[in-house]
């Protein structure tokens, strides 16, 4: 790889690390406070409960904490 690949794949991977932290506190914030996590999809806007969201992304939930 040349070193922009490096730096691209680095910068992606940051960005990705980010963005899970990020939704991971989202996450907690909607259990802790009962409200629903709204997202867009196909086009519309929709609620999800935190308990429905955890159901179908367990991976990210156990994943260990990103510093």
């Amino acid at each position: 790889m040349n070193e922009k690949n490096v730096q691209d794949a680095l910068l992606s991977s940051k960005a990705n690390a980010a963005f899970q932290q990020a939704a991971k506190k989202v996450l907690q914030r909607a259990r802790q406070t009962g409200t629903p996590i709204v997202i867009w999809e196909a086009g519309n806007v929709k609620e999800i409960h935190a308990e429905q969201l955890e159901t179908t992304m367990p991976a990210m939930e156990n994943a260990a904490p990103i510093s």
